[in-house]
């Protein structure tokens, strides 16, 4: 199973790259962890995204409080609910309001090569600043995601350098909304370093194309660097994740 997960992240990988380029983006992530009970964990993910290109430039800065709790040792389940605001233009302002819920499938966990895949449920509702207007759309998000264990036996290895990829496709239920969140498919590579339990790093390279309603091709591809630094609080660790 885990050769399947692997061969159809880099078949998406391979498909994304044969778009034309267009955009560069940057996202800074800070993602704060309490574990706790040997099977629940609190998060708090927070983000800033920009767009590189002067052309059509926005930014964004997100928070994304996380709770996640260990069902068995091979599923865990998830909950989040997302807050956004966003400056697409100086005249277009956006907040947004992104419950989820969904679970965590391991194949593979505790091994050199982790695979996983993750399912997504989540409505969203978007508030235009400038019209008080509130909008309203339902998505589905399937990824599935590889992490490889470069110098130890296992993502639980401290001073522990890792590469991880993942593909996920975004599912519009209902409406595509006119914003910059277009129905999309993402796909990502990256490389990881677990000092210890409490700190880790990543950066990462993505490739996402985007289409602005449903009945349209896939237009176009982002190119995002993503930095991220990962806080543990608490060292107590979950059964079922790094």
């Amino acid at each position: 199973m885990k050769q399947v997960v692997l061969v159809m992240i880099l078949i998406s990988f391979s498909r994304l790259i044969g778009l034309s380029q267009q955009d560069q983006q940057l996202w800074l992530d800070y993602q704060l962890s309490y574990p706790f009970g040997g099977r629940y964990l609190l998060e708090n993910t927070t983000t800033y995204s920009t767009l590189l290109n002067p052309e059509n430039k926005w930014r964004s800065i997100s928070m994304s409080p996380t709770f996640e709790m260990s069902l068995v040792r091979w599923l865990d389940l998830l909950s989040e609910v997302g807050f956004a605001y966003t400056q697409q233009k100086e005249t277009i302002k956006t907040f947004e309001i992104a419950p989820m819920v969904g679970g965590r499938l391991f194949i593979t966990q505790g091994k050199k090569v982790d695979t996983r895949f993750v399912l997504r449920y989540q409505p969203r509702s978007f508030k235009d600043l400038e019209t008080d207007e509130w909008s309203s759309s339902n998505r589905t998000r399937l990824r599935g995601e590889v992490f490889v264990s470069i110098n130890g036996p296992n993502l639980f290895t401290d001073k522990l350098w890792y590469s991880f990829a993942d593909y996920e496709e975004f599912i519009v239920l209902d409406q595509q909304l006119k914003e910059r969140f277009a129905s999309r498919r993402r796909a990502r590579i990256g490389l990881g370093y677990r000092m210890n339990y409490k700190h880790r790093f990543e950066l990462s390279f993505t490739l996402q194309t985007s289409r602005n309603e449903i009945s349209e091709d896939y237009i176009g591809t982002d190119n995002v660097i993503q930095l991220r630094y990962k806080m543990y609080l608490n060292p107590v660790k979950l059964q079922t994740t790094e």
